[in-house]
């Protein structure tokens, strides 16, 4: 009987612990499904009342509870142009790539290219630009190339899209400013006493942006690295280019000689230099 009594009371711990395991498991109940057509109405309010996060929210909720419903693919792609007016840019590319995987024959795919490559674009915006308005070319590259390269792909693609005159003229903006950072660049690495480096930046833009307004600086970067490499021949070859092109250059005076870049002095930089790694001496 001992047993029996023990073996039901063990029995009775069990049943008890798996009913309480049950109701700790049970989910919250979410609220009710509104119908989907509301959703798409909501999000698009609140785009209209300068309000992108909250379409935001509305328009995951629609895709969430209507993968496949009637208004789907329209909330994905309002969901783009939602996070980039967010700043969300990371989640806004990342969006644009999952729909172009997904829909790649859809009537409305050149405009979703055009929006992830702006969404590289301004997320290449930093926290210095915001604070210290600093020059776009002073910042990294990297994304302002990836941009460039994904309006090509666009320009590529669709030729004849509506989005493609913007994007041309985006990329020879885009163009541009990668130059000057490349002098920004060459300038920095003359200043370390690195001319090697500082060449190879100059060539770069001077091969690469040949019709950029900053080839005349990149030319006497060319002309002092060579003088720095003690190559007078190549630093004078350099100096006829940049006379024949740039007659008043602010790089040659009256005699006809070249005149040697400003550069910041070498000494320790100060606090601004390290807290802006490097961007402000």
């Amino acid at each position: 009987m001992g047993f029996h009594h023990r073996l039901l009371r063990i029995s009775g711990i069990v049943s008890f612990s798996l009913l309480i395991a049950a109701c700790s498991s049970t989910p919250e109940p979410r609220e009710p499904d509104l119908p989907e057509r509301t959703y798409y109405e909501q999000a698009q309010e609140a785009l209209e009342n300068g309000l992108p996060s909250t379409a935001i929210a509305h328009l995951k909720d629609l895709t969430a509870r209507y993968p496949f419903g009637e208004y789907s693919t329209r909330a994905e792609l309002d969901l783009i142009y939602a996070q980039i007016e967010a700043n969300e840019h990371i989640a806004a590319h990342a969006t644009a790539e999952r729909f172009i995987k997904n829909n790649p024959e859809h009537h409305a795919i050149d405009y979703v290219y055009y929006m992830r490559a702006l969404s590289t674009y301004y997320g290449s915006e930093g926290l210095f630009q915001s604070l210290f308005d600093l020059d776009p070319s002073e910042r990294d590259s990297k994304e302002l190339i990836k941009a460039f390269n994904e309006l090509a792909d666009l320009t590529a693609r669709y030729p004849e899209s509506e989005y493609a005159p913007d994007a041309k003229v985006r990329m020879h903006y885009l163009r541009e400013l990668i130059a000057r950072h490349e002098v920004h660049v060459a300038r920095y690495y003359l200043k370390r006493k690195a001319p090697l480096s500082a060449l190879r930046r100059s060539q770069e833009v001077i091969q690469n942006y040949p019709s950029s307004p900053s080839i005349e600086e990149a030319l006497a970067v060319s002309i002092q690295s060579y003088n720095d490499l003690e190559q007078t021949e190549l630093a004078q070859s350099n100096l006829a280019v940049l006379k024949q092109n740039f007659p008043q250059s602010e790089f040659v005076d009256e005699s006809g000689h070249f005149i040697a870049l400003e550069l910041p002095s070498d000494a320790d930089p100060g606090f601004l230099y390290w807290i802006s790694f490097g961007l402000f001496d």
